[in-house]
């Protein structure tokens, strides 16, 4: 199965007088923000410049199209959909780090 870097999310909380969505913001902001800037970490990660910038653009461009969710149900699922895509950005990385620095890849 192959995953592919489509779409990051994140939330920003807009002010609201509801107790229960209020309560719902103040556990799912700092989640969202925490792997917006694992998300920011693991581009670091990635073997070249190219594949760099597309994780930062990708994540970038995906916590602005979501910030403005209010949805439970949505942001639970934008949230689940970002861990996955942080854990798919970490092997990608790790996978050509390692696939760059074999001397076989360079001379063929």
């Amino acid at each position: 199965r192959i995953t592919t870097i489509d779409s990051f999310i994140t939330h920003s909380d807009p002010p609201t007088p509801n107790a229960g969505h209020n309560s719902m913001n103040s556990l799912t902001r700092p989640r969202a923000l925490s792997l917006y800037r694992q998300l920011l970490r693991g581009a670091k990660k990635m073997p070249t410049p190219n594949r760099q910038n597309f994780v930062l653009k990708k994540t970038r461009a995906g916590f602005r199209a979501n910030r403005n969710l209010d949805d439970p149900e949505d942001i639970d699922f934008h949230l689940r959909l970002a861990d996955t895509n942080l854990d798919t950005v970490l092997v990608q990385a790790e996978h050509l780090s390692r696939i760059m620095s074999d001397p076989k890849y360079h001379s063929e």
